[in-house]
């Protein structure tokens, strides 16, 4: 007469209230330090080996040609993220709307490449929708 449980289910719905609470921390930003330009360039080139100029000048399919031949599988989302961050910080004109362009394609191409999607990536994608139809 006591309560059932199954170890697994509470551990998997622990572990879904982990992300949704990552999300609301995620969206604090107070705590946040501001970023400058030159520590997202530097990002740019140090892990990518590639200017930030030469990267947001891409076209949707020479940045599809890049990151298939240059780059790793695991090193794709890390670039979207990137842009996306990049965007954040920028000022809203048009480089920020090709980086969020840019974000958002990568996003959905790592996406469809892994056949998995992220908790995480569906709330990047909705940010990136929201700045868009701005």
């Amino acid at each position: 007469m006591g309560i059932r449980y199954e170890k697994d289910t509470i551990l998997n719905w622990i572990n879904e209230m982990g992300k949704f609470l990552r999300l609301l921390v995620d969206k604090y930003e107070a705590f946040d330090e501001p970023t400058e330009p030159a520590v997202i360039e530097e990002g740019y080139h140090k892990f990518f080996g590639k200017q930030r100029d030469w990267l947001i000048g891409l076209s949707q399919d020479e940045l599809l040609t890049y990151v298939e031949q240059e780059l790793e599988t695991e090193q794709i989302r890390p670039l979207a993220l990137l842009f996306l961050r990049d965007a954040l910080l920028s000022p809203a004109d048009e480089t920020q709307q090709q980086l969020l362009y840019k974000s958002k394609f990568l996003l959905e191409h790592v996406s469809q490449k892994l056949a998995s999607f992220s908790f995480e990536d569906y709330g990047n994608l909705t940010l990136i929708n929201e700045r868009l139809q701005k």
